[in-house]
């Protein structure tokens, strides 16, 4: 294996591990108690401000 291919699969296995993070903290709190994701409340923030700036809606 290349160390360029090795490099690439570790981008995407992080970037896809950011999105699914990102999905499970976007997640309302009842629901990520539900099932057993616990994020901190500074990323439940983060997720919330994030929603607000991209959907447009305050």
């Amino acid at each position: 294996m290349s160390m360029l291919g090795n490099l690439g699969r570790s981008i995407i296995r992080h970037h896809n591990d950011a999105k699914a993070r990102r999905l499970m903290n976007s997640l309302s709190p009842e629901l990520q108690k539900d099932i057993g994701w616990e994020a901190a409340p500074r990323a439940r923030e983060n997720a919330h401000l994030a929603h607000i700036v991209l959907s447009g809606t305050r």
